[in-house]
């Protein structure tokens, strides 16, 4: 397209949900307690990324407030209806991180059930921090000057949901607490449902 004037806009943007969610704080600890337990039987390596299966959610109930959330939450905030969704635990250790990877999903969501993680960035300390890569990454890692950082830190906290486009890599910073990190991880397919054309808009031009 040839624009009519000059013009400078900020372009390729990824549209990324973080927000806090209470659940009764009994739920919160019977999810706490299922997921371990399932960790323990899915995972005998012990590692994050070492399990034989990456669906496992779906085998307790207490789990559903969840996807409810994740499934309101898309609907609302992408404009979508989830069509298929897998979720799994992740048990997070003392020294233990979460390698560099993207998903072949639509979107990835993760809601934290319990970190007991103490960063202090002023040390360069990112303790448990999810870190999300500009996809740009790959290609070139000069940051311009008018550019900010090509990561981006989140720091956990219980009942926080983050949820993002699955082609951003993401990793996490080596976790420092003795109590493990809790989290639910889940990959989603959606449709487009044609509720809120807003939704389905970007925040920028589509094009110059």
């Amino acid at each position: 397209m040839r624009p009519s004037r000059s013009v400078t806009k900020e372009l390729f943007g990824a549209r990324v949900y973080v927000g806090m969610h209470s659940f009764d704080p009994e739920l919160m600890t019977t999810m706490c307690i299922q997921a371990l337990a399932l960790h323990e039987h899915t995972n005998p390596h012990g590692m994050p990324w070492s399990r034989s299966t990456r669906e496992s959610l779906h085998l307790m109930p207490a789990f559903d407030p969840v996807i409810r959330l994740i499934e309101s939450v898309v609907a609302q905030e992408y404009g979508c209806s989830v069509s298929e969704m897998t979720g799994r635990e992740v048990v997070v250790k003392r020294g233990q991180c979460l390698p560099l990877h993207c998903e072949d999903t639509d979107l990835s969501a993760v809601f934290i059930l319990s970190t007991q993680a103490q960063p202090d960035p002023s040390r360069s300390d990112y303790s448990g921090a999810f870190v999300l890569v500009n996809p740009s990454g790959p290609f070139g890692f000069k940051n311009l000057p008018w550019e900010g950082l090509r990561s981006e830190l989140i720091y956990p906290a219980s009942g926080m949901l983050l949820i993002f486009p699955s082609y951003l890599a993401h990793h996490t910073h080596p976790y420092n607490a003795e109590e493990p990190a809790v989290e639910l991880h889940f990959e989603l397919s959606v449709a487009d449902n044609h509720a809120n054309q807003r939704l389905r808009q970007p925040s920028f031009p589509r094009s110059l």
